[in-house]
């Protein structure tokens, strides 16, 4: 009898153990998820307004504004409309079409933009004063959320329109590429996951600009004219299109000139000055 109470009595014990070290892992999985969780996303809102990405060698700048087009002495122009009710994870991009294709039916509308249209502004990237090239995303949902940024890309190229998202080529070095945002990537300084962007109620506002150095745009035959800019995104849609935009507003870019026509310009005066 006395065997068989403390045969009972250690395998009670052996299951307090085994509980107290199930109950141990699972809090050391929770705290893990928990951790994992806090570093998957960054976030730009209210309470962290400001966001530098300058992983890779790229360059961009976030700040949440929620500012009223009204009142913000920005004259906002949409180069690229998307969703609208999908629920989802959509890959977009503006082919310039202003239509939406079968290659890119995630884009309600969408029209070519130049590095002359979008134009440059100056700003402060906590090393100085440098110009950029700026975009404001303008999420037309209900209450207030996040947009979830899982990719965005901005390229430049020689051509107006895309067929495919194929089609847009980064460059055999990737010289074409202006500004890339992996949510997959690592990088302790950076933060890594899902890109977050606080928006608003409605499309009444600008909720959050990105900012991209002007020098990280590659010129087409050195003319912002000719230079013309595709812009990727992959994000989570939840309601009613939302678009991003440019300020027509922004300083416009005028073309360098070319050391051709300086080489003539030279001659010119040359002769004019004999002339006399």
């Amino acid at each position: 009898m006395m065997l068989i109470m403390r045969a009972n009595h250690l395998a009670l014990i052996i299951q307090i153990s085994s509980f107290k070290v199930s109950m141990a892992s699972l809090i050391i999985a929770l705290l893990a998820l928990s951790q994992a969780s806090l570093e998957a996303v960054i976030v730009v809102n209210e309470t962290n307004p400001e966001y530098r990405d300058n992983l890779n060698d790229y360059d961009a700048y976030y700040s949440y504004d929620d500012k009223k087009k009204s009142s913000a002495n920005i004259d906002n122009v949409a180069f690229l409309t998307t969703g609208g009710g999908n629920s989802g994870l959509i890959t977009t991009y503006n082919d310039g079409k202003n239509v939406a294709n079968s290659d890119n039916p995630n884009t309600v509308s969408s029209t070519s933009l130049t590095l002359a249209q979008a134009g440059a502004l100056s700003y402060n990237d906590g090393s100085g004063t440098r110009d950029g090239v700026a975009f404001y995303i303008s999420s037309n949902q209900k209450g207030k959320g996040f947009y979830g940024v899982d990719r965005l890309e901005i390229y430049t190229s020689a051509t107006a329109t895309v067929d495919s998202l194929a089609d847009i080529n980064p460059g055999p070095d990737d010289e074409n590429i202006a500004y890339k945002f992996d949510s997959e990537r690592t990088d302790k300084h950076n933060g890594t996951g899902q890109l977050q962007l606080f928006y608003g109620s409605g499309n009444s506002n600008w909720d959050v600009q990105l900012i991209v150095p002007l020098d990280k745009f590659t010129l087409i035959n050195n003319d912002y004219q000719q230079t013309y800019v595709q812009f990727v995104v992959e994000y989570t849609d939840t309601a009613a299109p939302d678009s991003w935009q440019y300020d027509a507003n922004n300083t416009t870019l005028i073309p360098e000139p070319s050391s051709s026509l300086l080489v003539s310009l030279g001659a010119i005066l040359g002769l004019l000055r004999r002339r006399r």
